[in-house]
């Protein structure tokens, strides 16, 4: 046993030995690693540490990276976070087949130039969010082959070459977010097959091209289009992802229905977010028909809704006993219902009996004979306390938890109630109508309007020393009214 250990130390002793010699010293501070360390940077001297953290130089006021920077084999990691580097050429990294991850995060960097991480082989992580990147050549990421992770959120990136990420074969998760990029090339995850998170938020997107998810991405598991300009669901696009995608998060965009079988053929689609619809008003029937598999559901922040379809939640199937189309209910396990207008939930909605996990509180629930059924389901015991009454008003504030089922009650003179209130609607327009007939008649009388004489009767006044003839015009006699005229002078 003992000669065993000391034959394993003597070993264990020969590598550091020669990681020492090769590697400039790194047991004895390595003051030269990468002309940064120790002052500027944190680099760990001990071989596991300096292997498991690698070099942290955030926050470490940097402006600019020395050309043909080399990176000792037992550091893996460089952490350059929020620093002020704002370029990097072809000769900043030199040949190094032991980085593995390299985050520029937070930093001033405008372009990335052809071929600048070429010599980085091995690298798995490439982290460049949160600069102000406009620009990156074709050939930007020209080499990395083993790149699994690369993250270009939180730029300004409003253009990206068809063939940019082609060399990254073996890309796992791709992040684009908040970007101005309003359109996608249909070719640009072309051969990128190996890619399994994909994030598109904020981008500024009404669509996506049919084509964008090429057959190839047979990997591809979860998809964010969150907080876009799509109207409608991407359909089209996402049926391609038919057999493998798993996670879907549509939140934020400004669709204002969903319509039936909304997400069509998504047999596997597991969970599916959608918060933020502020405009979102209604969900009509079979909306969410073909999630075969769903689990679980977000639905949060619609101020707008105001109708969901009791069978939002069904898909029309095939009896295979008698051959005719059933309705058949989908059956999820975590449901969310919540901060919304919606007044009361369809019992026939889900089959709430294979929920796990609810949350259907901040909505204006109207307490009345219609949520009987929730108190008397399994559903209650789910939600617990945390469902408030908003109508009607004696019951506001209360926990349906606590109103006893007699108090759930749809009042039979609301009815009556709507009748009166029409009657006096109908009432008020009446007496409008007449006030306004009124006023037109004596406008009309006013102004002689109304039982005026017709045009030239009545033209001649024939005026005596007692009287006052009023002589119509085919009748009057020009010679007569002259000796009238002289014998009364």
């Amino acid at each position: 046993m003992g000669g065993e250990w000391r034959g394993g130390g003597w070993v264990l002793v020969m590598v550091v030995i020669g990681q020492a010699v090769c590697c400039g010293g790194f047991l004895w501070g390595a003051t030269e690693v990468l002309q940064l360390c120790p002052s500027t940077c944190r680099c760990p001297t001990k071989l596991l540490p300096a292997s498991r953290n690698g070099i942290d130089c955030r926050d470490a006021n940097i402006t600019s990276l020395p050309d043909q920077m080399e990176v000792p084999a037992q550091y893996t990691r460089i952490d350059f976070s929020r620093n002020h580097i704002s370029s990097l050429s072809v000769s900043t990294f030199s040949d190094s087949s032991s980085l593995v991850s390299l985050d520029l995060s937070d930093n001033e960097l405008e372009t990335i130039d052809a071929l600048v991480f070429q010599p980085l082989k091995v690298l798995a992580t490439l982290l460049l969010k949160n600069n102000k990147l406009k620009t990156i050549d074709t050939n930007a990421f020209f080499g990395l082959h083993n790149l699994t992770r690369l993250d270009l959120s939180y730029n300004k990136i409003e253009d990206l070459p068809a063939e940019v990420l082609w060399p990254l074969v073996n890309l796992e998760e791709l992040r684009l977010a908040f970007n101005p990029l309003v359109t996608l090339s249909p070719s640009l995850l072309a051969q990128n097959t190996a890619l399994t998170k994909l994030d598109l938020a904020a981008l500024k997107l009404s669509s996506l091209p049919n084509d964008f998810f090429h057959p190839n991405l047979t990997s591809l598991q979860e998809v964010s289009l969150a907080v876009n300009n799509m109207t409608v669901v991407p359909a089209k696009a996402l049926f391609l992802l038919r057999d493998s995608l798993v996670t879907l998060d549509l939140s934020g965009n400004p669709i204002q229905s969903l319509g039936a079988y909304s997400f069509f053929n998504l047999t596997n689609l597991r969970t599916l977010i959608l918060e933020r619809f502020l405009l979102l008003e209604t969900i009509e029937a079979y909306a969410f028909g073909d999630l075969d598999s769903l689990e679980t559901v977000v639905l949060r922040y619609m101020p707008r809704i105001k109708y969901i379809h009791p069978k939002a939640f069904h898909e029309q199937v095939i009896d295979p006993q008698t051959g005719h189309q059933v309705d058949k209910a989908i059956i999820v396990e975590d449901f969310t219902f919540s901060f919304s207008i919606l007044a009361t939930l369809p019992e026939d909605l889900l089959p709430w009996q294979h929920l796990r996990q609810v949350r259907l509180e901040y909505n204006h629930w109207n307490c009345d004979c219609r949520m009987k059924w929730v108190k008397a389901s399994p559903l209650m015991n789910l939600v617990d306390n945390r469902m408030l009454c908003s109508q009607p008003l004696r019951l506001r504030g209360h926990r349906l938890k606590y109103v006893k089922e007699e108090d759930l009650r749809c009042d039979p003179q609301t009815h009556s109630q709507i009748k009166s209130f029409g009657f006096l609607v109908g009432l008020m327009v009446a007496g409008l109508g007449v006030s306004l007939a009124t006023v037109s008649l004596l406008v009309y009388w006013r102004h002689g309007w109304l039982c005026r004489r017709p045009q030239g009767a009545y033209s001649r006044i024939q005026r005596g020393p007692s009287t006052i003839t009023v002589a119509d015009e085919i009748e009057y006699d020009n010679s007569r009214s002259q000796e009238n005229d002289n014998t009364s002078a």
